[in-house]
């Protein structure tokens, strides 16, 4: 095949890489692409992806050619210590650099695989390492039956296929995290509407035996499907008592016997140690800990792989366990922690809530309150589960406690860090105008002094505080004048917690002398630990868009220049050409590529190399307009895009260059890249070869304007190189001097 021919074909395949790229297949996918393409697009006789193992031998990924099994069967490595390592492939691997052999049996370090060479009808080979996360990864081999086949233009184009090749496994990678990371915060979401619901359900102050029914159907129905169980404890022979359950066969449930007494092997499980020590415990490879082989065949039959066991208290002592299990190892993280902690603390103050409302028969007005706040929370949650930003939450969170206690004041206040006080710029309740105004000292006070508020108590002991007759609990606390004067008796107030730190409080205020009862202080209480997660979960969003950002940057960007690179470069490409279609515009599209660059790369290392690079793209973005684009193919190649040009006449056969005005263009940047004669104090001499072609003269589809501005520039590369030229669909004139 001729040669302009073969490298039309090639710079063809290289295109039809970047699509495949570009419809993120799977790897394995990936892999057989670009083989089938280097063979049946290229002319190779034969190619191979082979990527090492932990041990350093080459696994085989793809391979096609006629002989395609030997390679298979080749034992290839990238120790340098075998000698099965010293082979080009493994050279090419440890030195992060391609390796072209035209001559690959003369090697003497070749000879161990003569005979397959030879079967196989090698004359020529070339290896590109390619790369994942910054890693050389593994190796594309390429075999042709001619010697001397891999000339310099094939070898760039061979790169190119290799750096898109490297584009999709870290675009794999990046989308597989991103799904991982989605299906983690969809089912923390499900979790946190769970436990809304049961909430909601709270409301009501239902019995023992309904709320735990109602809990195991909403993890069911909200969480994972193996579902979810609370056992009660016997007191009479310390045996657990399965109440409750969802998403397991009852039968299975009930062949399960536990005790609570660490003597027997049925209390040295989960269940037993939790109610011994009245702390949670989470296994997220159960089958494979030490404590999960009691039950490990029983958790086998229902293909159970972690679960999470938390205590529920009444009066103040355990007297149960919630149990939450999932088919995945690793399933129950931080986040799911806090919410089934949660929601076994709901649990039990909503039993010790039934217990009051039976034994204590609560005056209605004390039960329409709690009520209400439990309806406040649940709000809350809600709230929560949208993930608004911090100034909504607050705003809204005041607002939702108020309404459900209208004679009090509720606030929100935020510590400044410049001055150490509490600055209230949420609040709302009657008479609340003075709110803003007070600055309240936080910090606690220094040289260990005792605290001189609730604030400076609350920052030093990192829990809430109550004070249900403020007037006679804290006689000398400056702020006695205000709340007389507003008619304050009591007030709570809780920390609010953002990555671990305390940032602030929220405070709530009453008319009422002891208004503040356990209940609803456990409420409030609540509320604060909700709103530090929102805040947490607030930031975990924000950073997960902004990675996401970051990613889509990346995925369309040089990551050495910050250029477009050359999936972004084909769509603004077709975006120009349907652009210029719709509005009888032209534009000129333009190949350059840097004559000198290898010689500087060899000469002063890859560093240099990257400043010419980076120097180069300044250059060209300084003389373009922001309507232009510039672009990084790949290596010492960049595509250029002259946007919004006077159309002229498509049938006036003079230079497009002259007629366009672009001949200024294109001389300035030619110019400017012969100017760049000076790397870190060395000397350095380098040109470029510009290859334009001018739509709607060139009519062509976007891939063939790309072909035919390349065409042009090789054809600079041939007649001199330090040039640029115009590629015409029309016999050419000579362009004025």
């Amino acid at each position: 095949m001729d040669p302009n021919d073969q490298l039309k074909q090639m710079t063809k395949a290289l295109a039809n890489l970047n699509r495949l790229v570009a419809s993120l297949p799977d790897e394995e996918t990936l892999y057989e692409g670009i083989c089938r393409i280097a063979v049946d697009e290229c002319g190779m006789s034969h190619a191979m992806v082979g990527v090492p193992d932990r041990e350093g031998w080459v696994q085989v990924k793809s391979a096609r050619g006629k002989h395609r099994d030997a390679l298979f069967d080749a034992k290839i490595s990238v120790n340098e210590n075998r000698l099965e390592g010293c082979g080009i492939f493994g050279r090419a691997f440890r030195a992060s650099s391609p390796i072209v052999e035209n001559r690959l049996l003369d090697l003497p370090e070749m000879q161990i695989w003569r005979t397959i060479l030879s079967d196989m009808g090698t004359g020529a080979s070339a290896v590109f390492p390619f790369y994942r996360s910054g890693n050389v990864h593994g190796c594309l081999s390429v075999h042709s039956a001619s010697q001397d086949f891999f000339t310099p233009e094939y070898v760039d184009l061979l790169k190119g296929m290799v750096i898109s090749l490297s584009f999709g496994l870290d675009n794999i990678d990046r989308r597989m995290a991103q799904t991982l990371h989605e299906e983690t915060l969809l089912t923390i979401k499900n979790y946190y509407r769970a436990l809304g619901e049961v909430n909601e359900f709270l409301v009501h102050i239902p019995s023992p035996q309904s709320l735990f029914q109602k809990v195991c159907d909403t993890l069911y129905a909200r969480g994972d499907p193996k579902g979810a169980v609370i056992g009660i404890v016997d007191t009479k022979t310390d045996e657990i008592v399965w109440t409750a359950f969802a998403g397991l066969p009852t039968e299975w449930v009930y062949s399960i016997s536990l005790t609570v007494r660490s003597d027997k092997p049925e209390g040295q499980t989960m269940t037993g140690t939790v109610l011994r020590t009245g702390k949670p415990m989470i296994l997220n490879d159960y089958l494979h800990h030490p404590v999960g082989q009691t039950l490990r065949g029983k958790f086998e039959e229902q293909n159970i792989r972690s679960a999470a066991v938390y205590p529920l208290y009444r009066s103040g002592k355990p007297i149960g366990v919630l149990i939450s299990f999932s088919q995945y190892s690793g399933f129950f993280g931080r986040e799911m922690d806090q919410l089934l902690g949660e929601m076994s603390r709901n649990i039990s103050f909503s039993v010790d809530n039934y217990d009051r409302k039976i034994e204590q028969k609560k005056n209605e007005q004390t039960i329409f309150t709690l009520k209400n706040y439990y309806r406040a929370l649940s709000r809350i949650n809600r709230l929560v589960a949208n993930v608004p930003p911090p100034e909504e939450l607050f705003k809204k969170t005041c607002e939702i406690l108020h309404e459900s206690e209208q004679t009090s004041i509720v606030a929100i206040g935020e510590i400044d860090q410049k001055t150490g006080l509490l600055v209230w710029n949420h609040f709302t309740g009657p008479e609340s105008e003075w709110v803003p105004a007070l600055r309240i000292p936080a910090l606690p006070p220094p040289g260990g002094a005792a605290p001189a508020n609730m604030s400076q108590r609350i920052f030093q002991e990192k829990k809430g505080l109550v004070v249900n007759d403020y007037m006679n609990e804290i006689p000398d606390n400056p702020l006695k004048p205000i709340f007389k004067r507003y008619g304050i008796r009591s007030a709570a107030m809780f920390p609010v917690e953002r990555g671990g730190r305390l940032i602030g409080v929220i405070a709530v205020v009453s008319r009422q002398i002891g208004f503040f009862n356990p209940e609803i202080s456990d409420l409030l209480d609540e509320v604060s630990r909700n709103l530090s997660f929102a805040l947490d979960n607030y930031d975990r969003e924000r950073e997960r868009r902004s990675q996401e950002e970051k990613a889509l940057f990346l995925s369309l960007h040089d990551p050495l220049t910050g250029l477009p690179n050359r999936r972004l470069f084909y769509d603004r490409l077709d975006h120009a050409r349907r652009g210029a279609l719709r509005y009888g515009m032209a534009f000129a599209v333009g190949i350059l590529d840097l004559d000198g660059f290898k010689e500087v790369n060899d000469r002063l290392g890859h560093k240099a190399g990257d400043r010419i690079l980076i120097a180069v793209s300044d250059l060209i973005k300084g003389l373009l307009r922001d309507s232009d684009t510039v672009a990084r193919l790949g290596g010492d190649e960049f595509g250029i895009i002259l946007s919004e040009l006077s159309p002229g006449d498509p049938t006036d056969t003079s230079h497009p260059a002259v007629i366009l005005g672009l001949d200024a263009t294109l001389s300035r940047i030619l110019e400017g890249i012969r100017g760049i004669r000076d790397v870190e104090g060395a000397s350095v001499h380098i040109s470029g070869c510009l290859g334009v072609t001018v739509f709607p003269r060139d009519k062509s589809e976007v891939d063939q304007l790309v072909i035919n501005a390349d065409h042009a520039m090789y054809a600079v590369k041939k007649s001199g190189k330090d040039g640029w030229k115009v590629f015409s669909p029309f016999p050419e004139k000579t362009p004025p001097s």
